[in-house]
């Protein structure tokens, strides 16, 4: 015996359904060609139960057995690596470029020169006209407009000074307000990853695959990688298990543990984890590339040039408090610099509303005498200990050019990275992306099944009226 009549029309109905349900599919993957967190998705179709027959076994039709996603998983956990690294230098380079705006120059070091840089007014070109005018006014020390020279570029000088050091402290301050913002962000993130988890749970328990939730999965744990380095696992039965660089947050798709703000004794943020407190070692990111960039990148720059105008003051000073002004005084208490560093450096007021105040004169008799005019102009070309044994403009085009080098390997591995991460995700695309070509012909296809099932069925039917007819 084989199938018989009826045996056949429930096989034309099961390629009439699975005909359906093939085509459902492919409208389902068209409706969502340009969802870029979309996994194309077939069915599964398996050969019905075989029947014995006299003259062997004889199948029975197919029937579909599931619908499953297409996806490489060795690809989806690539990419959630490779997005990390991307977003690290992704931050790192966009705050050092904010710190060479805050320099108020283009730094360039494939070609930087004793200046450091360039720019309208750079710090470098700034110290070399105040040595200048210095030079100039010791050859008529006692003229008053020499003197007012000097002066303005002095003013100059500390305006520069103060405005490079305010800018990368508020932009350190500005980037370390936008840590906590982040933090936020990831433990967010990781509130939406176990609820994601929680979800696929619950319908795959009653309902079957629950592929669309399992995108949102998969973009959730993609987005919490661009903030901080994660790994993910999977237990047997299919709970994740989600950690932060090691430290678990997701423990069979509950929330366990989450990240927390700890504050060193600048007021400098950093990562935590909540429940004991351990400051996190982040390896990629965009939040380790934040914290790099503000604690390595523009902290050393503001150091190193802070230090370029404490070293400034100092020497200059040290020189003018041994001078005569044009009154014959002596002010050995007085230099021509105030304050300490970058953050405070000014020009001493009295001079400032007196240009004959400047002490210029080695004798309290001799007010046209240029000897310690002439050793502060000599400052440009002195090397300073405390400044590595190079010069002023030597050693800010020192910093300047390795801040320069550090901005360009950020760059060029950004990119690098950039290319990688876009190699990935076309790779993954080739094969998770819809074809709408392909989609469309596979509606030809299941459409042309449905009808020739359908047309087996009819035929069935009117054999089976013929059977009936018959009986009468």
């Amino acid at each position: 015996m084989g199938l018989g009549i009826m045996g056949t029309m429930e096989m034309a109905r099961n390629a009439m359904r699975t005909a359906r349900a093939g085509a459902e599919v492919s409208g389902n993957n068209l409706a969502n060609a340009s969802n870029p967190i979309y996994a194309r998705q077939r069915i599964k179709v398996n050969s019905a139960i075989t029947i014995p027959t006299e003259k062997g076994p004889q199948g029975s039709g197919a029937e579909v057995a599931r619908l499953e996603q297409v996806r490489d998983q060795v690809l989806d956990k690539s990419l959630i690596s490779e997005k990390s690294v991307t977003q690290y230098f992704q931050a790192k380079q966009l705050y050092l470029r904010r710190a060479e705006a805050g320099l108020g120059q283009t730094v360039d070091s494939q070609t930087i020169d004793a200046g450091g840089a360039y720019g309208t007014y750079g710090l470098a070109e700034g110290m070399t006209e105040l040595f200048n005018s210095f030079q100039s006014l010791s050859v008529s020390p006692t003229s008053t407009a020499e003197r007012q020279t000097v002066i303005f570029n002095a003013q100059k000088v500390a305006d520069k000074f103060n405005t490079v050091d305010r800018r990368l402290s508020d932009l350190r301050t500005a980037i370390n307000d936008e840590v906590q913002d982040v933090i936020k962000d990831v433990n967010s993130k990781l509130k939406e990853l176990a609820y994601t988890a929680i979800n696929i749970g619950n319908i795959e328990s009653v309902e079957g695959a629950a592929n669309e939730v399992r995108d949102s999965l998969q973009a959730s744990m993609e987005q919490l990688s661009e903030y901080v380095n994660i790994s993910t696992t999977t237990n047997e039965d299919g709970q994740l298990n989600v950690f932060v660089d090691g430290m678990q947050m997701i423990t069979e798709n509950v929330l366990t543990n989450s990240v927390k703000l700890h504050t060193d004794g600048d007021g400098m943020y950093y990562v935590a984890d909540n429940t004991n407190g351990t400051v996190f070692s982040l390896k990629s990111g965009y939040l380790k590339g934040m914290i790099d960039a503000r604690d390595v990148g523009i902290k050393d720059l503001r150091t190193n040039i802070s230090a370029i105008a404490e070293e400034l003051i100092t020497e200059v000073n040290s020189l003018h408090q041994t001078g005569y002004d044009l009154y014959g005084t002596n002010d050995n208490s007085a230099g021509l610099f105030t304050g300490t560093n970058g953050s405070n450096m000014g020009v001493n007021a009295s001079i400032i509303s007196d240009p004959r105040k400047l002490q210029g004169s080695s004798s309290a008799t001799e007010v046209s005498n240029n000897d310690v005019l002439r050793s502060i102009a000599a400052l440009s070309t002195k090397t300073v200990t405390n400044l590595s044994g190079m010069t002023f403009s030597e050693n800010y085009g020192n910093t300047v050019s390795r801040f320069g080098q550090d901005l360009a390997l950020a760059t060029s591995q950004l990119n690098d990275q950039q290319t990688v991460q876009k190699m990935l995700e076309k790779q993954r695309e080739s094969i998770m992306g819809v074809s709408v070509d392909e989609e469309v012909a596979n509606l030809v296809i299941y459409q042309r099944a449905f009808q020739a099932s359908a047309r087996l069925l009819s035929t069935m039917d009117d054999l089976m009226q013929d059977v009936l007819n018959m009986t009468r």
